[in-house]
């Protein structure tokens, strides 16, 4: 059955909707004479109040719209978040060991200021939401939904954030939230609010994407919570909700499936196994760090209708910017910034329900739609990586093109540039000219990226997948005007060129350079995973909650529909991964076909998979189970180890001896476990320029040879490997017409690096030579400017010795490849 708090938010929702317009029906507000008086004392109280049991369901005459939820740990505490349907007349966060314990009327008088013992009251931010509504298609009670004719219905939701302090690190806290609507209370159940995860803290961490209300996401997530345990964080890859500004779809859709409540245990939905399932308590007591998807992207909502209208809406930003220059005398003729700008939102796209639901790091250029934060020993870059999905219909014709797609524009929207689709456009860009690439080149550089013993990237679209959503190719359409002999324009069609990949030829090279040990996505709602060429990075997409859009693989039996002539067939992959790398086939229980080949994917819509990031041991683990067997529990299927083994104990210091006897190029990382100094001899620079092929693009490679001797010096994590790195490799993508150009610009480049790196090697041993925190911070700018591994002579005859001795001192990383003396 449907959870009991389900049934009961569904009698309030009526009074939250502000009409214009259309009549609505309004049920009769809940609301009782009020049980306590603020003039009690808190003895008094007390002893008039039974004892509460502590637990996790609310009290009250009034409803919460969901439980709280953690955001933003700080180093003292945690915000604390919820949403109401009303105003309110007071609201709180109670902490302390005694809350449990508060009955309903003691709630309502902490809430207005009487002490308790053990009790410590924080006071909320309010403010409301400003885009959601519901309209005709919402899951919401046949009574209160509005109708068709009156369009988009706004709904008011208010939003508390308290910010918790005071907790010592390592400890936590009980909780309660405390929302007065008159003399109405609502008071949520018992949860856990902890500081923020500390260096060595072993934590699980949920890893998971594309929720979207769908039929067996409360039981995934109630199979996760039940599985792991206790959830540290939640890493979210996207795709939270459908329509971002469609208010149930976040709070309580009739199908009990909607965002919180399945994140928060209060859901029920009947699974396609015939269960039901409510989902699982996670994220009261646990943050949760989103990306955003393209779901959580509103498209045009000037003159829309409906919301899901206005989603398969949106216009390239600068497409609003040219409209409203046409316009901008008669809607803004005073010529104010903020009705500019609100026209351009209403016009293009917005992710603002999104930033206004969470409280996340703002300080990129993109403000909440990208960022870092540090999560224990996790840095986590979650990154603005998605675009407008669109049909595939390809019409040769232009006369007979009916419609938009992600390749065409209907014949009858030629003329009118807000009504066109712009194919699959992309949000927000993110190739190497853009801010959101310069923002992350600096946050790749960071000592904060680079003293973490993990470093997870997480984005909603990635650069390898078997999915049907990698393609068409993550780049700019390319519009292709089509013109009649006489020079009219009879059509409109987009190509994606493959060589203009940002996610593949920008984005995944920096990521790699990085030594970023995860990237997690979503979208194609399956699981696959592979391993980057430099055998550190891991690519993941544990999107299927339990429903999939399938694998396109030789093993799948699954096509994806590629566009006819004219469109540039080479561009389109009909099955395998446009990326490149082979997928991984789930190395402990993978799931098989008729003939018993193992599969590299999980496609199948009667399975679901769950990923846990354990940071104790860097063990990434995927389960999955099967809704048709509700009694058989989550088996693994796939288990692998990323980043550095945990910090030993200090040892004694220890010597690395370099030479010039034959080479070994490879990466020496260590913890920074002993003491002395480091010194960098001068630098013995090659170059080397390889060109590698994809299509007609060509990458260069410079490499550094740098002779070393170092001993561990570090007084914090990971600045080992930041003192003996030495030479580098440094990359760039060359697309040129023809094979001779690519390389021409290939070595320009690879020469121009070899002169860049020679000189900051050798500023780095003049540096070196005056003390050690000079060392160190030479050491800092080196590493900035090759963002690579490094390339060093080690005497063949002392490698093996030189090896023991490091890693019996702290060395956690040794990747080594042998070449010619």
């Amino acid at each position: 059955m449907t959870h009991p708090r389900a049934r009961r938010r569904l009698v309030a929702v009526a009074s939250c909707f502000a009409v214009s317009g259309a009549a609505l029906a309004v049920l009769p507000s809940v609301a009782t004479a009020a049980t306590t008086s603020p003039s009690l004392t808190a003895q008094a109280l007390t002893a008039a109040a039974p004892a509460a049991a502590a637990s996790s369901d609310p009290v009250g005459e009034a409803e919460l719209l969901t439980d709280p939820f953690l955001q933003a740990p700080t180093a003292d505490g945690a915000s604390v978040v919820w949403f109401t349907e009303f105003a309110g007349s007071r609201h709180a966060v109670l902490t302390g060991a005694g809350v449990a314990d508060l009955s309903a009327e003691q709630l309502a008088a902490a809430a207005a200021g009487t002490s308790f013992p053990g009790v410590t009251r924080f006071t909320p931010e309010t403010t409301q939401l400003s885009q959601v509504g519901e309209d005709y298609q919402s899951n919401i009670p046949a009574d209160v939904k509005p109708a068709q004719e009156a369009g988009i219905v706004d709904r008011d939701v208010w939003r508390h954030e308290a910010v918790v302090s005071g907790l010592a690190p390592g400890t936590e806290a009980p909780y309660r939230v405390v929302s007065l609507d008159g003399e109405a209370l609502a008071g949520s159940g018992t949860f856990t609010v902890k500081p923020a995860a500390q260096a060595g803290d072993d934590l699980d961490i949920l890893l998971t994407s594309d929720h979207q209300a769908m039929v067996n996401t409360p039981a995934n997530l109630q199979q996760a919570a039940a599985t792991i345990g206790d959830i540290d964080a939640v890493f979210l890859a996207g795709d939270l909700v459908n329509i971002p500004d469609r208010a149930s779809e976040w709070f309580d859709d009739t199908r009990g499936s909607g965002f919180f409540p399945v994140l928060q245990g209060n859901g029920g939905r009947v699974s396609t196994g015939g269960v039901e399932y409510v989902g699982g308590e996670i994220i009261q007591n646990a943050p949760l760090y989103p990306a955003v998807g393209n779901h959580e992207v509103q498209g045009r909502r000037a003159g829309a209708t409906t919301l899901g209208g206005s989603f398969n809406a949106p216009v390239p930003r600068e497409v609003a910017e040219t409209a409203y220059d046409a316009v901008a005398a008669d809607v803004n003729p005073s010529g104010d910034p903020a009705v500019r700008e609100q026209w351009i939102v209403d016009n293009s796209f917005s992710t603002a329900t999104y930033e206004e639901v969470f409280s996340l790091p703002d300080g990129s250029p993109g403000g909440e739609t990208y960022y870092a934060t540090t999560v224990g020993d996790v840095r986590l870059v979650s990154l603005y990586s998605t675009r407008i999905w669109r049909g595939t219909t390809a019409t040769p014709d232009p006369a007979a093109r009916t419609g938009s797609s992600r390749y065409q524009e209907a014949r009858t929207t030629l003329e009118t540039p807000l009504a066109q689709g712009y194919g699959e456009h992309i949000f927000e860009a993110i190739d190497s000219s853009s801010d959101q690439y310069a923002w992350l080149q600096d946050e790749l550089a960071s000592d904060e990226f680079a003293n973490a013993r993990y470093q997870v990237v997480m984005l909603h679209e990635g650069p390898q997948g078997l999915g049907d959503n990698v393609m068409p190719q993550f780049a700019d359409p390319e519009r292709i005007e089509e013109r009649d002999d006489a020079g009219n324009l009879v059509g409109v069609r987009y190509d994606y060129p493959a060589t203009e990949n940002e996610l593949l030829y920008d984005l995944q090279p920096l990521l790699e350079d990085a030594g970023v040990d995860l990237v997690h996505n979503g979208h194609s709602h399956l699981w696959n995973r592979f391993v980057a060429d430099n055998g550190v990075t891991n690519f993941l997409e544990t999107s299927n909650t339990g429903n999939s859009y399938g694998a396109y693989h030789p093993l799948s039996g699954r096509s994806r529909p590629v566009p006819p002539a004219p469109w540039n067939a080479e561009n389109y992959w009909a099955q395998d991964n446009p990326g490149g790398l082979e997928p991984i086939v789930p190395n402990v229980a993978p799931y098989a076909n008729a003939e018993g080949t193992p599969l590299p994917f999980v496609q199948d819509n009667n399975l679901a998979v769950f990923t846990k990031f354990n940071t104790g041991t860097g063990a990434i683990t995927t389960y999955s189970f099967d809704l048709r067997t509700p009694d058989v529990a989550p088996k693994v299927i796939d288990t692998f180890t990323v980043g550095d083994p945990a910090p030993e104990e200090p040892g004694e210091p220890v010597t690395v001896t370099t030479g010039s006897a034959a080479s070994v190029s490879g990466i020496v990382s260590g913890t920074g476990t002993g003491t002395g100094t480091a010194t960098v001899l001068r630098t013995s620079f090659q170059k080397e320029v390889t060109a590698r092929a994809k299509g007609r693009t060509w990458t260069a490679f410079g490499t550094g040879n740098v002779y070393v001797t170092a001993s561990d010096s570090a007084t914090r994590r990971d600045q080992w490997r930041r003192t003996v790195t030495a030479g580098a490799y440094a990359t760039r993508s060359c697309t040129r017409p023809t094979e001779a150009e690519a390389r021409t610009c290939a070595e320009e480049y690879a020469a121009s690096s070899a002169e860049r790196i020679a000189a900051a090697n050798l500023a780095a041993y003049d540096a070196s030579l005056d003390d050690r925190a000079a060392t160190l911070a030479a050491a800092d700018a080196r590493y900035l400017a090759q963002r690579r591994a490094s390339t060093v002579r080690i005497p063949s005859a002392s490698w093996e010795r030189a090896h023991a001795q490091a890693e019996a001192h702290g060395l956690y990383k040794i990747r080594i490849a042998a070449y010619g003396p």
